[in-house]
């Protein structure tokens, strides 16, 4: 076997003692992020590549020296991407069930956008050192208060579902047809 005698971890921990997690990997986010930027802008004119790649890489060689910046970077990241998976997985499972993006309109597209938001201030700001993010004692909930909250929004998630009577055919389910024609799957 090729990594027989490979120690991932140990790999992982030389690469951190080397920097590559305090110098080079925020270097490359840094990069490609105003690059992108810069691209799509077009601050420069419409052929002002060599103009944005040196202007990236100047603002990516600030962004590394300021280690409070970077130690920012190493705690927001982290946070964000779980807050990502987390929306993904929601996704995923919405998408099991039939639901599509093209439904996301109107007030769950705000509920979601202001989910999002409080997510993503949460990692920012729990993420600066000095800041506490504990929660004041009135918003601290008990494991039953957590289990209400969770069946409440499991029956809002149904009642969403079936909202639209419109596109539903009720009477498919009056003349008991339980093949893949009363799922919407078939003539």
């Amino acid at each position: 076997m090729v990594l027989e005698g490979v120690n991932l971890q140990q790999t992982i921990r030389d690469l951190e003692a080397a920097g590559f997690y305090q110098v080079l990997l925020p270097f490359i986010l840094v990069f490609t992020v105003i690059f992108a930027v810069l691209q799509k802008v077009k601050l420069f004119g419409p052929s002002s590549k060599n103009i944005n790649v040196v202007i990236a890489v100047l603002i990516a060689f600030f962004t590394i020296r300021a280690s409070a910046v970077i130690v920012l970077i190493n705690q927001f990241l982290p946070k964000v991407s779980a807050i990502v998976l987390v929306v993904m997985m929601l996704l995923l499972v919405l998408g099991i069930f039939g639901t599509s993006a093209e439904g996301w309109t109107g007030w769950p597209f705000f509920l979601a956008v202001l989910a999002s938001v409080i997510g993503v201030g949460w990692s920012v700001f729990s993420s600066i050192p000095g800041i506490t993010t504990t929660l004041p004692s009135w918003l601290r909930l008990s494991a039953t208060d957590k289990g209400i909250l969770l069946l409440v929004g499991i029956l809002l998630i149904i009642i969403m579902m079936f909202k639209d009577e419109e596109k539903t055919d009720w009477g498919k389910w009056t003349k008991q047809e339980f093949g893949p024609q009363a799922f919407g799957r078939g003539k």
